[in-house]
C-alpha cells in the first residue's frame, strides 16, 4: 500500500510541476488560507519562535511577520515542485547568481571551497548552482526517513549536475575528490537543529541554540576557504544569490571561529527580513545538557 501511495504522490507532483507559475501561485494563495486560517499548521511553533526571537516587537509586528512567512512558505512548497520539470534556462532567470566569478576564481587556482547557507528564502532552487560554477558541485543533504521520497526529491535536486551527498558521507567524498585533484564546491545548509548533546552552543536570535560542529570540522580538516551564500528574494518567484568570503584560512582561526562568524551572519540577515526564515521548524527544541 505504501508503495502504491508513493507512486500516486510522485505522479501528482510531476503533473503539478507542469502547470505555469501563475497557476501554482493561485494554488499557493488557496493553500495559505487553509494553512493559516483553517488548519493553523504549526501556528503555535511559529508564533513561539517569533516572540522569543524578537521580544522587542509588538503583537501586531509579530502577526505581520507570521502572515508573510506563511505566504512565503506556501510559495516555497509549490516552487519546489516546479524543480521537477522547469528548464535550466527558465530557472536561471528566476534564480540568478550575482557574483559567480568570486567562486570561479578559486577554481582557476585549483582550489576547492565550502559554502555555508541557511533555510532562508528558496534553498531548493540551489540546484541551479552547477550551471553557474566551474567546480564539481556537492550538495549536502540530511537523509529523510522515507528513503523512496528522499530519492525522488534528490533526483530533482540533481537535475542540473549537482551531486547529492549525505551528511554522513561528505568528508569521505570531499577527500576522494581532493585526492583526484578535482576542485569541489561543497554546499551546506548549516542551520539545522542538531542533537541535544552537540558540542557547540551559542546565543542565536535571543535564545540558546546548538549547531552542528561538522561544517567547522570539515573546513579545518580540509583547509578549504569558507564562503557564505545569501539568497535574497527579489519578488515573488525570483531570487538572487550572492557569495562572500567568510573565512579564507579556516585551519588557522581560533576554535569555533568559523561557526561564530556563520551564526553572526545569519542572525543579522534574518533580523533584516525575518519573514523568509523557516519559523515552522522546532529550531530551539533541545536545551543544552548541563
Amino acid at each position: 500500500m505504501r508503495k502504491l501511495l508513493n507512486h500516486i504522490g510522485f505522479l501528482l507532483l510531476s503533473m503539478l510541476s507542469l502547470f505555469p507559475f501563475w497557476f501554482i501561485y493561485l494554488l499557493s494563495d488557496t493553500l495559505f488560507f487553509l494553512v493559516f486560517h483553517v488548519f493553523k499548521y504549526r501556528k503555535k511553533v511559529v508564533y513561539q519562535n517569533l516572540i522569543k526571537s524578537f521580544p522587542q516587537k509588538s503583537e501586531g509586528e509579530i502577526n505581520h511577520i507570521a502572515r508573510k512567512f506563511y505566504h512565503h512558505f506556501c510559495d516555497l512548497l509549490f516552487e519546489s515542485f516546479k524543480l521537477k520539470t522547469i528548464s535550466k534556462e527558465h530557472l536561471s532567470k528566476r534564480m540568478q547568481v550575482t557574483n559567480p566569478e568570486l567562486v570561479n576564481a578559486y577554481f582557476e587556482k585549483g582550489e576547492s571551497v565550502l559554502a555555508l547557507t541557511m533555510h532562508y528564502n528558496n534553498w531548493e532552487w540551489n540546484a541551479i548552482l552547477p550551471t553557474y560554477l566551474k567546480h564539481k558541485c556537492l550538495l549536502v543533504y540530511n537523509p529523510a526517513r522515507n528513503l523512496t521520497w528522499d530519492a525522488f526529491i534528490n533526483r530533482m535536486r540533481a537535475r542540473f549536475g549537482g551531486e547529492l551527498v549525505s551528511t554522513k558521507k561528505i568528508l569521505k567524498q570531499v577527500l576522494a575528490y581532493k585526492k583526484s585533484q578535482i576542485p569541489t564546491f561543497t554546499w551546506l545548509s548549516a542551520d539545522q537543529r542538531p542533537k541535544a548533546n552537540t558540542r557547540y552552543w551559542t546565543t542565536f536570535l535571543n535564545q540558546e541554540a546548538g549547531f552542528f560542529p561538522g561544517p567547522e570540522a570539515l573546513a579545518r580538516h580540509t583547509g578549504f576557504p569558507v564562503l557564505y551564500q545569501h539568497v535574497e528574494k527579489v519578488k515573488r518567484g525570483y531570487y538572487r544569490i550572492t557569495f562572500e568570503e567568510l573565512a579564507n584560512n579556516p585551519s588557522e582561526l581560533p576554535k569555533d571561529e568559523v561557526l561564530n562568524r556563520y551564526v553572526s551572519k545569519i542572525e543579522h540577515l534574518i533580523s533584516q527580513r525575518p519573514e523568509y526564515y523557516l519559523w515552522s521548524h522546532k529550531r530551539w527544541k533541545h536545551k543544552r545538557q548541563r
